[in-house]
């Protein structure tokens, strides 16, 4: 398959900077990423509240240790609005990994995610998620914020992304469901749908005026379970094609070896290089102090 838009823009997705690593130097966590479902319709929160899963591992980094850590989590958006974990929407997945639920509004933005460990295990510190990604032809910003459902039958995908588009022109931009295509690892190209297979609608057809933005949700049914998301892209083939690169299993971060020093954390937790370890902890302490204001 052949890109020939001469203004095409590729940029790196929020999935690539998985996983991200903190620790207080006796407790480390690994965070593998983050994704929102939301709520059935007819339900309280529907169309204005998520949840919000952050699947991460927790344990010791000394060797004599072995055992299963418990904290606490709070989750801050970009508005340095606090959240806490609900303990009715987590789950432990195995040993030392679990996915922790939030409840937050749908437009929420990740920014900090912090860890009070239990047990006089040390301080909290914070772990920070990426920004998340976005790219413009001069005429249109095209934002990703992520994956706000999917599901996987027997014989097919269906994946939901929350994106927004800013008309930077001065004149009207009309744009609509079928300005959008998922690329799988194959490069099959799928065209996002109005309406999902329940008849829940997605993208809306309007016309942008300059300056306005819209964030909808683009709606993706009928995927081979086997494809994988791996660009995101607005006007397929066109001269002012916009790409996103939201793989997220390409690129992947790679956590540092702990060479057995990591006893019960569920898999191999990684820590940051020891030479940044206590600058990092002196700064999440410092910004800590920031934190403790919003709740």
């Amino acid at each position: 398959m052949r890109w020939l838009a001469p203004a095409l823009i590729i940029l790196i997705g929020i999935g690539q900077g998985y996983p991200l690593y903190g620790t207080n130097g006796l407790v480390n966590s690994t965070i593998y990423g983050a994704f929102k479902e939301p709520f059935i319709p007819g339900d309280i929160n529907a169309g204005k509240n998520v949840k919000l899963y952050v699947d991460l591992s927790l344990g010791i980094t000394q060797t004599e240790a072995k055992r299963i850590v418990r904290a606490d989590y709070i989750l801050m958006d970009m508005n340095d609005k606090a959240y806490r974990m609900r303990a009715d929407y987590s789950k432990e997945l195995q040993p030392g990994r679990s996915l922790i639920g939030f409840l937050v509004p749908q437009e929420a933005i990740p920014k900090n995610f912090i860890i009070k460990p239990l047990e006089n295990l040390g301080d909290q510190f914070i772990i920070d998620f990426d920004e998340v990604t976005n790219a413009s032809n001069n005429v249109t910003n095209f934002v990703y914020y992520g994956v706000i459902g999917s599901k996987i039958n027997s014989n097919r995908k269906s994946i939901k992304l929350d994106v927004a588009v800013t008309n930077n022109a001065s004149k009207n931009l009309p744009i609509n469901a079928k300005n959008f295509t998922l690329v799988d690892q194959w490069n099959w190209r799928y065209l996002s749908q109005e309406y999902d297979n329940s008849g829940q609608s997605g993208f809306p057809a309007v016309e942008l005026r300059p300056n306005q933005t819209v964030r909808a949700t683009l709606i993706f049914d009928d995927l081979s379970p086997l494809s994988r998301p791996v660009n995101l892209v607005y006007n397929y083939s066109k001269n002012d094609s916009i790409v996103l690169d939201i793989d997220t299993e390409g690129g992947l971060r790679q956590g540092p070896s702990l060479s057995g020093n990591c006893q019960g954390c569920g898999g191999s937790g990684g820590l940051p290089p020891d030479t940044t370890l206590s600058g990092s902890i002196k700064e999440t302490k410092a910004r800590l102090a920031k934190v403790r204001e919003a709740l």
